[in-house]
């Protein structure tokens, strides 16, 4: 049972799911685990390894982060910025928010982007960090990460 009365866009949600689930024939036997980089579905190091040297996508290496001599809640920031998870307002809309979308400094909507990058307050804010450190704004999470 649920703990709560479902209504509106869950209560959608939970129809479809009913709807999709009503379509799956179970047949009896025993589950298998499959690894799909390999044909006969069996597990190897080499494999992942292969698929690791072989993919043009970077490996997502955040030991950096975790090494930096800074607070674990200023890594686990970081982490989620790098993995772009920030909730921003286009990330909350994501999850059925109904809130305003413009950034609360100007009119424009709230990106991950704009918040930290294109946004004039943050902005003059990578403008007083180049001032006192001498090291340049990064334009993407990527060149943040990447420098």
């Amino acid at each position: 049972m649920f703990r709560r009365n479902l209504f509106g866009p869950k209560l959608v949600s939970w129809h479809a799911l009913l709807q999709r689930m009503a379509s799956v024939q179970l047949i009896p036997g025993h589950d298998k685990f499959r690894w799909d980089l390999l044909e006969n579905g069996d597990f190897s190091v080499a494999s992942t390894y292969n698929a690791l040297i072989q993919t043009d996508l970077p490996v997502d290496n955040n030991k950096k982060i975790w090494k930096m001599k800074i607070p674990l809640k200023n890594k686990i920031f970081a982490w989620y910025l790098r993995r772009g998870i920030i909730l921003t307002k286009d990330n909350l809309e994501k999850r059925n928010w109904h809130g305003s979308k413009t950034c609360v400094f100007c009119q424009h909507d709230e990106t991950i982007k704009h918040m930290f990058f294109q946004c004039n307050f943050s902005r003059s804010i990578w403008s007083v960090i180049q001032a006192t450190s001498g090291l340049y704004p990064p334009s993407s999470v990527g060149d943040t990460f990447g420098n």
